[in-house]
C-alpha cells in the first residue's frame, strides 16, 4: 500500500474544485488546457502521511477536474481505457453529450478480466473513472467484433504481469497489432487471424511513422462534391 502526503491530497482536491469552477465559465474548447495551482502559507504541520487505498483514490478521481478531453471520439475513449487501466494513477474520461450516450461496458468488461477497475455511470456510459493498478495476464474471448475493443485489450495486455491471449469473435482491422510490432511489441497472431498472443515486458522504441489520410473523413467531402458539380475537386 502506497502512502501520500496529506499536503498533496489537499492540493489535488483543491485544484479539482477550482478548475471545475473556472472551466464552467469557458465557452470554448478546453482540450489541452493546463491550470496551475500554487498554494502558499500552508501550516508546517500539514504534511502528515495518510494511507492511500482505492476507495480514497476513487473519491479523488471523482473530485478531480473533469475536462471534455475525448470530445466525440469513441476511438480515443476506448483506447485510453485500455492504456490507463494499467497506470499508477486514477483518471476520469468525459465525452460530449453524444459520446456520453454510447455503451462502454463492451470495453470495461473485457478489461476487468485483466484486473482493471473501471467505474461507469449507472447506464454503463461515460463518464468513466479508471483506477489504475497492476494488471495480470488473461485469456479473453471478445463478445463484440470491434477493432477498438480489441485494441484496448491489447494495450491492457502490454501492461500486464504475464502473457495474455485475446480471441476475436470476427476478424477486424489489425492496424494496432501492426503498429505496435513496429515499435517493438511482442504480439503474434495465429493462422486463424482471430487469436492474438501478447507477451508483455518489451521496451517500445520510438519510430518514424507516416500516417495515411482518413478515407472515412474524406468521404463526406467527396460525396458533397459529387452532389454539387460546381464544387471543385478537393485533394
Amino acid at each position: 500500500m502506497e502512502q501520500f502526503s496529506a499536503r498533496e491530497t489537499t492540493l489535488r482536491v483543491a485544484l479539482g474544485n477550482i478548475a471545475q469552477q473556472f472551466l464552467r465559465q469557458l465557452n470554448g474548447d478546453t482540450l489541452g488546457g493546463i491550470i496551475r495551482l500554487v498554494a502558499t502559507g500552508l501550516p508546517a504541520w500539514l504534511g502528515s502521511y495518510v494511507s492511500w487505498d482505492t476507495k480514497l483514490d476513487a473519491k479523488l478521481a471523482a473530485a478531480a477536474v473533469g475536462v471534455n478531453a475525448v470530445g466525440n471520439s469513441g476511438t480515443t475513449n476506448r483506447l485510453l481505457l485500455g492504456i490507463l487501466a494499467g497506470s499508477s494513477f486514477a483518471s476520469q474520461l468525459i465525452g460530449d453529450a453524444s459520446l456520453s450516450k454510447r455503451p462502454m461496458k463492451r470495453v470495461s468488461q473485457p478489461l476487468a478480466k485483466f484486473g482493471a477497475e473501471i467505474a461507469l455511470s449507472p447506464a454503463g456510459t461515460l463518464p468513466a473513472t479508471v483506477i489504475g493498478q497492476k494488471l495480470h495476464g488473461a485469456e479473453i474471448q471478445l463478445e463484440v467484433a470491434s477493432a477498438q475493443v480489441k485494441s484496448a485489450a491489447i494495450f491492457a495486455a502490454l501492461e500486464a504481469g504475464s502473457p495474455s491471449t485475446i480471441i476475436e469473435k470476427l476478424l477486424t482491422r489489425n492496424h494496432t497489432e501492426i503498429m505496435l510490432r513496429q515499435f517493438g511489441a511482442d504480439i503474434t497472431t495465429e493462422a486463424d487471424n482471430l487469436t492474438i498472443h501478447v507477451q508483455p515486458g518489451q521496451e517500445l522504441l520510438g519510430q518514424e511513422v507516416e500516417v495515411p489520410g482518413d478515407m472515412s473523413s474524406a468521404s463526406f467531402w467527396l460525396t458533397a462534391g459529387r452532389l454539387r458539380e460546381s464544387w471543385p475537386l478537393m485533394s
